[in-house]
This record gives structure tokens, sequence and C-alpha cells, in this order.
């Protein structure tokens, strides 16, 4: 697993195997019912997990080939400050060439909000029926 973070303080640090939990369990809700195909994902390299800031925020992103080029998708993502994560995403992003970022959400009115400064636009709606 990735982090991206700023360490800093003098407490002890957790391993890897910890913060990897902690973000699982994070993204948890978000993920539903592809969890497990999102770790396997992330356990085969097709995806990435990430811990952002001080293991506040974590991330799973994927890069896939869209009409307007490379486009980094933000799986799931959860936890706190997530608008000052999503900038460095962003900026990350756009430094490694990518054209553009997709994100689902289940929560798209909150997301249009937060991401207003970055540019989000309703893209697509997705309707499923469980059966």
């Amino acid at each position: 697993m990735a982090n991206s973070g700023r360490g800093g303080d003098c407490r002890l640090l957790a391993t890897e195997k910890e913060i990897e939990a902690l973000a699982w369990e994070k993204l948890a809700p978000a993920l539903g019912d592809d969890l497990r195909t999102i770790i396997s994902e992330v356990h085969q390299g097709k995806a990435q997990l990430i811990a952002w800031g001080d293991n506040e925020f974590f991330t799973v992103l994927r890069g896939e080939v869209a009409a307007n080029g490379k486009e980094l998708v933000i799986v799931a993502a959860a936890g706190k400050n997530s608008l000052p994560h999503l900038e460095t995403i962003h900026t990350q992003a756009k430094a490694q060439g990518f054209a553009s970022v997709r994100l689902h959400t289940q929560r798209p009115e909150a997301m249009l909000r937060m991401g207003k400064r970055f540019g989000y636009q309703k893209a697509e709606t997705i309707l499923r029926a469980v059966l």
C-alpha cells in the first residue's frame, strides 16, 4: 500500500498491515458488495490502495484509457479532510499525464458540492435493481 503521508509525531507508527486493515474498514461502506473484488484488484496490482495524510484519508485508484486519453478513476474514498487530499490527487494525476479524473459515488450531491472547485460535473447515472 502506498502512503502519501506527512509523518511527524512521536507516537508509535502502525504497521502496514494495520494501516491496510483500517483502510479497508473505512472503505467498506463505499465499496459495498464490491469490497472483495476491489481488494483482489489491489492485490493483483490492477488498482492501488493509498493512505493520505497521517492515515486520515484512504483511496483506491486505478488508471484507465478513456476517449480523451488516460483517466484516473477514484474507485473509492473515505476518511477525513478529503478536499486537500483530492487537490493532491488532481495535481499528481495531471503531472502523471492523466487527461481526466472520474469517480463513482453513492452521494453525488455532496461530491458535486465538494468537487465544484475541481470542475466535477455529473457524467452518468447508474441504476441497479437487486434481484
